[in-house]
């Protein structure tokens, strides 16, 4: 290998790192799309996207002028901004002396840019559109392994089926000359993709200095397909191996540009403007962008009522008392039930807790290869539940809805047999949703769920409970009983459904995680185990498994086989009391989105169920929509504070924590997930054309499971619909970063971050903001040193 070929192999691996990973549509959960711009502050990243992809991470002027006007943002928050940007001026001065900046056309970075002549077999494109529909056509079959029953001949590697394809099709051109030549031009490519480097490198000439930008912005070229290959390399990273899709497929894209190449070497040439574009591009240095200012200021806006709150409310944690205790994910959509359950039940308490309540579960069928992770993606499953295969007959049924022509046979084979099924979406009922509705991969009539877990050794489940039941906000004084709540939403005819799941179950509900823990925490052998370890439960406390439907907030404990008659019984016994602060929690909701604000509470229920099953419904819920904050605190600190279903509320007890090794668990999980998600909802309002998936209505499914096309075409559209975050005349989430808030002392946080470099850096180069409890009010991260929360933050 030359050092030409290391120095393009190190600048390919640079460009691939800077893609994030999307998730398939069977475990959609929250991702960052800039996680791998991580490395880069928020405003350098900021001036990558907006150079290298004609993107940026804050909205038009416009929309903040409005908010200025409005008063959500005022002088004090853009001095504070301004401040922090280093920027003399005063909020007025600023104000007066600028405009909207002016959207210019991105900068032609890539020689196929510069062909002006007609693409496509009808002329009717440009050379971009046509490659990204080719690309995009050749990956969609290529990793498609259960929609289609006419599978590709998968031979070799992705490039080299790529290139087949090339050979076979007819040149995408309405010139015959030129058609000509790419068909010889095609001929000449090698056959691997590491000679095709090399083959690039003699032909096209980029110099060394912007190599990893040219391949980052050839890359965005199928942004989504070259996410979907992140997800890919990300699986076998987990797995301890490697891939070499992402290289591939950039690999794919310097060959087109290699066919475009038309040789001329001319001062005029498409080469030379090529070149002379990147040359240009190296010289711009970054600058204080005025979106960033007012990002900024809307984000103190935004925060400082929240921070003003938090620095009054008292830190006492004592459990004493409490008849009831239940244990919520820490998603956002818990806490207004939260809230509720604590009203009805005063003596009761709560705490949040990641909702795959530490159990790093996949579970797969009998006689499957593959298996489906039900935990935070960060993280790979340690054992897998061995789930009943499928019913024979749905396996063969959905094979024949899936074959080739099958809709112009279907209707005629199924019949009338399928018309009360269509009748029934057309009128969708009133009943509450089934396990089988909220996760295809489990059926109520299978009770064997937690069968699995039974196969574990107990000292390991002991070791493991150990460790939990402290983090769940137990004590050594345990309640008589404990509500083990996960969580899960139901949607019908929504690709993207898994989007509205729990995020810490891999995009799934969460009530195979706590059915495991609640049959675990009843086990003789198991409470004695914890027993000998300190953590004695008395026998009157019983753990319940509860579910809570999300897009009907309701709350329903669960059923099992094998459960105790006590068990059971004290079931029945609770549910009356759930179903009560479900409908407080429930009332929030009238008055919104076109539901009446004084419709009765059984009406209310029944017309959020009835969205849930509505095949046509395009908003079921708003999922985690407005969230904007991550509190890690005794629920102390939060309980007499109406956060409106906006904060992350993570259960945190620095006085049991000398080491900081809890903190350094919920920074280096919990807090990177709600990062993520906190992304992910940014990136779908800042810039939707890029990383959003655009109109819910057009999407079309992708290989069963990979992701989605807006239309019957295109590149893969990664991130969140519209109708996610837009309710149809306004944004139902502003972009704000995450503010996180730490009940620590700083020597404690500082300890964690240690432990945590990964968060360490997104703290530091400001993807997040860091706050903390202090005796005199809320403290603000900055440099390295804690200055007082309140405006203006100082330099």
């Amino acid at each position: 290998m030359t050092s030409a070929d290391t120095l393009w192999q190190s600048a390919a691996q640079a460009a691939a790192s800077r893609i994030a990973p999307s998730w398939p549509l069977d475990s959609l959960l929250a991702s960052s799309p800039y996680w791998g711009l991580r490395n880069q502050s928020f405003e350098q990243a900021h001036h990558t996207l907006q150079s290298l992809a004609d993107s940026r991470l804050h909205l038009d002027e416009a929309d903040y002028r409005q908010q200025y006007a409005a008063g959500q943002i005022s002088n004090a928050d853009l001095s504070a901004a301004l401040q922090e940007a280093g920027i003399k001026q005063s909020a007025v001065q600023w104000l007066q002396q600028g405009q909207a900046e002016r959207h210019t056309a991105p900068a032609r970075l890539l020689q196929s840019n510069w062909r002006q002549d007609a693409a496509g077999h009808a002329g009717l494109q440009n050379w971009q559109q046509v490659i990204t529909q080719q690309i995009s056509q050749c990956c969609a079959a290529w990793f498609d392994h259960d929609q289609a029953e006419w599978q590709p001949d998968r031979h070799g590697r992705l490039y080299q089926n790529w290139l087949a394809e090339m050979a076979l099709q007819p040149p995408p051109s309405p010139d015959a000359a030129a058609r000509e030549h790419l068909r010889g031009a095609i001929a000449a490519l090698p056959q691997d993709h590491h000679a095709l480097f090399r083959h690039a490198q003699e032909r096209l000439q980029a110099k060394p200095g912007w190599l990893s930008d040219w391949f980052y912005v050839l890359l965005q070229r199928n942004s989504g397909w070259a996410a979907w290959c992140r997800y890919q390399q990300w699986q076998a990273e987990l797995a301890g191996t490697a891939s070499s899709l992402p290289a591939e497929l950039l690999a794919m894209q310097l060959a087109w540009e290699c066919l475009l190449d038309d040789g001329d070497r001319t001062p005029d040439s498409h080469w030379q403007h090529w070149h002379a574009a990147w040359d240009a591009q190296s010289t711009i240095p970054p600058v204080n962008a005025r979106g960033l200012i007012w990002q900024r200021a809307a984000e103190l806006a935004s925060h400082a009522p929240l921070l003003s709150r938090l620095s009054v409310q008292p830190a006492a944690t004592e459990l004493a008392g409490a008849d009831i205790h239940a244990v919520f994910c820490i998603d956002v959509r818990s806490e207004p039930m939260r809230r509720a359950l604590e009203q009805v039940l005063p003596a009761a308490t709560t705490a949040g807790f990641a909702g795959f309540f530490g159990l790093p579960l996949a579970i797969r069928f009998a006689g499957e290869d593959r298996s489906q992770p039900r935990l935070p993606g960060l993280l790979a499953p340690s054992w897998e539940a061995i789930m009943p295969s499928l019913e024979k007959g749905l396996q063969e049924w959905g094979s024949f809805q899936r074959a080739p022509l099958s809709s112009f046979t279907l209707v005629e084979s199924a019949g009338l047999g399928k018309a009360g099924k269509l009748l029934r979406k057309a009128f969708p009922g009133k009943r509450r949703a089934t396990l089988a509705e909220l996760d295809p991969w489990l059926n109520d009539k299978d009770k064997s769920m937690v069968s699995a877990g039974r196969q574990l050794n107990t000292d390991d489940i002991v070791a493991s409970l150990e460790h939990l039941l402290p983090a769940m906000g137990l004590g050594q004084r345990f309640p008589r009983t404990v509500l083990l709540v996960g969580h899960a939403s139901h949607s019908s005819n929504n690709p993207q459904a898994s989007a509205l799941q729990c995020g810490a179950c891999g995009g799934h509900g969460g009530h195979l995680h706590v059915l495991l823990l609640s049959d675990w925490l009843q086990r003789p052998a198991v409470r004695a185990g914890l027993a000998a370890r300190g953590w004695a439960i008395p026998t009157a406390t019983l753990f319940l498994p509860v579910l809570h439907l999300t897009h009907s907030d309701e709350l329903q404990v669960l059923q099992a086989d094998g459960q105790s008659p006590a068990l059971q019984q004290r079931g029945l016994q609770v549910q009356p009391l759930l179903d009560e602060a479900a409908s407080l929690a429930r009332s929030r909701r009238a008055g919104q989105d076109g539901i009446p604000a004084d419709i009765h509470t059984g009406k209310l229920l029944s017309l959020l169920r009835q969205k849930g099953h509505h095949w046509a419904e395009t908003r079921p819920e708003w999922g985690l929509a407005g969230n904007h904050s991550f509190i890690a605190a005794p629920r102390s600190r939060t309980a007499a504070l109406n956060l409106h279903g906006r904060a992350f509320l993570q259960e945190y007890d620095w006085r049991q924590d000398p080491q900081a090794s809890q903190l350094a668990a919920i920074f280096g999980g919990p807090l990177v997930v709600a990062h993520w998600i906190n992304m992910q909802y940014f990136a779908a309002v800042a810039d939707p054309t890029r990383y959003g998936s655009g109109n819910k209505l057009l999407h079309n499914v992708v290989g069963g499971r990979i992701g989605v096309f807006e239309g019957n075409s295109g590149d893969l559209r990664i991130g969140l619909s519209k109708q996610s975050v837009h309710d149809g005349s306004q944004w139902r989430h502003a972009p704000l970063r995450l503010a996180a808030c730490i009940d620590a002392p700083a020597r404690l946080i500082s300890l964690a971050l240690e432990q945590q470099p990964e968060v360490a850096m997104l703290v530091k180069r400001r993807w997040l903001h860091l706050y903390r409890f202090a005796e005199t009010g809320m403290k603000y991260w900055r440099n390295g040193n804690w200055l007082a929360a309140g405006l203006p933050h100082g330099a």
